[in-house]
């Protein structure tokens, strides 16, 4: 079975800004098209990063909108928001994740990790730390970009 892949928004912007890794995210894009699917909280993630209109149309023509018209756009559902819920209650008892827990990207990150769980998906991202301590509660498979073996060739 082929496995599904949500990148996190960190991997598309880190590939706006180093050219050679944007490389290999076309690459990995190429090679892995029809495993892939877009969350709508990375969507709205570059959205809101995309500061001048031609770089919000660049993002919405060239990004969003061919995920969006193949149903490749996945937004948390309930399941998702219930999860996530759980989760962060879980991890306020700790004093010391309650920082953590008060910035809207690790919101977004739990929501990332709960809405490919729903879908089977492994995450692809590069914020490790967030998405280890999201895993040892929501079972959410993550990798650092990009998985070699599904960019080999045959």
């Amino acid at each position: 079975m082929s496995r599904l892949y949500v990148l996190d928004s960190g991997i598309y912007i880190r590939a706006f800004r180093d050219s050679a890794f944007g490389a290999e995210l076309r690459e990995f894009h190429a090679h892995n098209l029809p495993r892939l699917v877009l969350s709508a909280v990375v969507a709205s993630e570059l959205l809101v990063g995309a500061q001048r209109p031609e770089r919000e149309r660049a993002v919405l023509r060239g990004l969003i909108e061919p995920f969006r018209s193949r149903r490749r756009l996945i937004t948390p559902g309930w399941n998702s928001w219930a999860a996530v819920a759980g989760l962060d209650r879980r991890l306020r008892r700790r004093p010391g994740n309650r920082a953590r827990l008060e910035t809207r990207s690790f919101l977004h990150a739990m929501l990332i990790a709960a809405s490919a769980r729903e879908i089977g998906a492994t995450v692809v991202t590069e914020n490790v730390a967030d998405f280890t301590l999201i895993a040892r509660h929501i079972d959410v498979a993550f990798v650092q970009p990009f998985p070699p073996t599904s960019m080999s060739r045959t």
